[in-house]
């Protein structure tokens, strides 16, 4: 029933909305949750935060007091452009920040030889370097080569030299930092997103389950579409967490010990992005019946059978077990989860039983696609027979 992706709202608001809105919600996330949790939530964060720190005053104090660099914050520049949020992805800015330099050195020096230093120079300068950017495939924001042309065209040719030094000082820095000091990992954080986002997944089912026993009208039945869009949009970023958890340990001595760890987290994310469309789906269906479009009873249609709500019921307890197993859970949940999927199947026989058979084409599709959506989000979260058995502890 569901054939909109959902995806790619959040692209449409300008960057200073999507900056408004990141820091309302972090206030907010604060006010809710309290400083002290919220610190604690954050603390990997503030530990590589307090990290870049540290080594940018380090390689300031080796630049101006140990090595008597000219320009010694070029050096903390440096470490600033190389680090990134894991040690693999810092290894390779780093060898793009060098490589970008040296490109830039040669090219400045070449085209000063050639056509003396004037506005031509320049423009050719900017040009090229732009140019040799998208050539070697650095990232889009990464403008060293025509900037280090342009303080070669500015400050001389004996500035290539220095600042050839001063990156490869500053990017040694910051990669040795990355590697060697708290080396950042993000399978735990990956996978509190996971159970953050499959609570929330829990929430939107019960509350669907109680309105479905309720007095449901259109605009609650697309209050939850609209949470379901916004809840599939999300999980994009808790899939990118999963490669980046992946991509966190990827040169760690000890990176087999997080093989398992990460199989889970990946497939997770994977099975809750699958068991998302199916709820989507069902949210799309109900708006579809009480709004009554391609000929569909509306308002008359809403008195659904119970066991509709009750099976709803049933997959909200499998989100909320399911996500209590991606971070750390217990047999218990694993066994919580089993029974409500059995509870699932008995309110599905039951729901199949009371739909009223008809001849409305639309209606009966309707039913099916209910019924099929349901029985797809237990099979996603089936241990057993599962397409995602790795995704939970001691199944991989």
């Amino acid at each position: 029933m569901e054939a909109e992706t959902g995806r790619g709202r959040d692209t449409a608001r300008s960057p200073l909305e999507r900056v408004v809105s990141g820091g309302a919600a972090a206030l907010a996330l604060a006010r809710s949750i309290g400083v002290g949790r919220w610190l604690r939530m954050e603390r990997e964060a503030l530990a590589q935060t307090i990290k870049v720190t540290g080594s940018c005053v380090l390689a300031w104090w080796l630049a101006a007091y140990v090595l008597k660099v000219e320009l010694p914050v070029l050096v903390p520049i440096g470490v600033l452009l190389t680090v990134s949020a894991t040690a693999y992805s810092t290894l390779v800015r780093g060898g793009q920040q060098i490589l970008a330099v040296v490109v830039g050195v040669g090219a400045a020096l070449a085209l000063i030889w050639l056509l003396g230093a004037n506005a031509v120079t320049l423009g050719v300068l900017v040009v090229a370097g732009l140019v040799l950017t998208r050539m070697l495939n650095l990232p889009a924001q990464n403008v060293q080569i025509p900037i280090t042309a342009l303080l070669v065209f500015a400050l001389g040719n004996t500035y290539g030299v220095a600042r050839l030094a001063d990156v490869l000082l500053g990017a040694g820095i910051g990669i040795a930092a990355n590697l060697l000091v708290l080396p950042p990992r993000f399978v735990d954080k990956a996978g509190r997103e996971l159970r953050g986002l499959s609570s929330e997944l829990a929430d939107l089912a019960a509350d669907m389950a109680r309105g479905l026993r309720g007095d449901w009208d259109r605009d609650l039945a697309g209050d939850w579409l609209e949470r379901a869009r916004s809840l599939s949009q999300r999980l994009e970023g808790t899939e990118q967490a999963a490669e980046q958890a992946a991509e966190s340990v990827r040169l760690s001595l000890r990176r087999r010990r997080y093989d398992r760890r990460l199989r889970q987290v990946a497939e997770a994310a994977t099975c809750l992005d699958h068991a998302c469309h199916q709820l989507r789906s069902i949210a799309r269906g109900l708006v579809d019946l009480v709004a009554g479009v391609r000929g569909l009873p509306g308002e008359r249609g809403a008195d659904l059978p119970e066991p509709l709500a009750a099976e709803l019921s049933a997959l909200s307890r499998v989100f909320r077990s399911f996500g209590r197993l991606q971070a750390g859970g217990r047999r218990e949940d694993l066994e919580d989860l089993s029974a409500a999927l059995d509870e699932g199947e008995r309110e599905q026989r039951r729901l199949a039983a009371e739909f009223h058979p008809t001849r409305h084409t639309e209606l009966r599709s309707l039913q099916g696609s209910l019924l099929d959506d349901c029985a797809r989000i237990r099979h996603e979260f089936d241990p057993g027979t599962g397409p995602h058995r790795a995704a939970f502890p001691g199944q991989n």
